[in-house]
């Protein structure tokens, strides 16, 4: 008798059937199961495989029909994750470096303390100065939290200390919560971009990306880092510090539809997925939403 006929679409892959092993794939990933820096609800470090679980039931198109039939992915897999807390973020920049040799590198954290080795790998790889592009409720510029510098409350101001970013090239998106020390920060730094939430409700979308365009216009790289705590909680309750009154799931499709159209996104990271805080899936399917409008931009590019 012969053997049962495998009826099961070809997307029905990890990475929708779109991975590869071939070095020139133009989209490097790498995932970093890692929330020690946590300092409420954990849980984002199931993100990276819950994330790749779900691309076997997507198919490889945008929401606009457009097929990913030009673009390759290269999974690195993950970065384990280990106890040394320095050691671990000098192995993240490390293996980071590798994916960011790709046309396009995407992350996966993690909660968002994994931003600080990966922008640093990302200022190594470009020449000049780059931007950064921080969608996320709150605006993470904070010197110290709860004792620690390398918290996740303290990326961007982590991100301020390399060598070739300047506070005008940084763009806070989507925020709603505040720190008064980051208070101090911004007034103290007039040129960081803040974009609310509010911002977004009442300007739109896409004329608030044209103000974050215009802002980070002259720089030769820009990396975003997409913190889903950025969107409503109606949209992604699956996160560790949720805040009501944000932007929703389209309105960060739409933001970054206009900056990855006008802007040269080199990497992005998705933080702060925390599958166990949604028995809904939801959150994790909003971040697997974002990445596949990502693929389908940056497969527009190379034509």
């Amino acid at each position: 008798m012969s053997e049962r006929a495998d009826f099961s679409p070809a997307h029905r892959q990890v990475w929708s059937g779109l991975a590869t092993r071939a070095p020139g794939a133009q989209v490097g990933v790498l995932g970093i199961p890692f929330d020690n820096a946590t300092s409420y609800r954990r849980g984002s470090a199931f993100a990276p495989a819950s994330i790749r679980g779900l691309t076997p039931h997507v198919a490889p198109l945008t929401e606009g029909g457009q097929r990913l039939s030009d673009v390759r992915i290269r999974d690195y897999g993950d970065v384990p994750p280990e106890l040394n807390w320095e050691r671990y973020f000098a192995t993240v920049e490390a293996r980071a470096a590798q994916v960011l040799r790709h046309p396009f590198a995407l992350f996966l954290g993690g909660d968002h303390a994994v931003t600080i080795p990966l922008v640093r790998a990302f200022s190594r790889s470009v020449r000049g100065p780059f931007g950064v592009i921080h969608f996320d409720a709150h605006l993470d510029l904070a010197d110290e939290f709860e004792g620690h510098r390398w918290s996740h409350a303290c990326t961007e101001r982590r991100v301020l200390e390399l060598p070739n970013i300047a506070p005008r090239h940084l763009a806070c998106v989507g925020v709603r919560s505040w720190m008064s020390d980051e208070a101090e920060f911004v007034a103290e730094h007039p040129e960081i971009g803040v974009y609310s939430a509010r911002d977004i409700h009442r300007r739109g979308a896409v004329p608030v990306a044209e103000g974050i365009t215009a802002q980070l216009r002259g720089v030769g790289a820009v990396y975003v880092t997409c913190d889903i705590d950025g969107l409503d909680p109606a949209c992604a309750p699956g996160t560790g510090v949720p805040e009501a009154g944000g932007p929703t799931t389209r309105d960060l499709l739409e933001l970054l539809g206009c900056i990855f159209a006008r802007l040269p996104v080199r990497a992005m990271d998705i933080v702060e997925v925390s599958p166990p805080l949604d028995p809904t899936g939801i959150t994790v399917a909003a971040a697997v939403k974002v990445i596949y409008e990502v693929l389908g931009w940056v497969q527009g590019r190379q034509h």
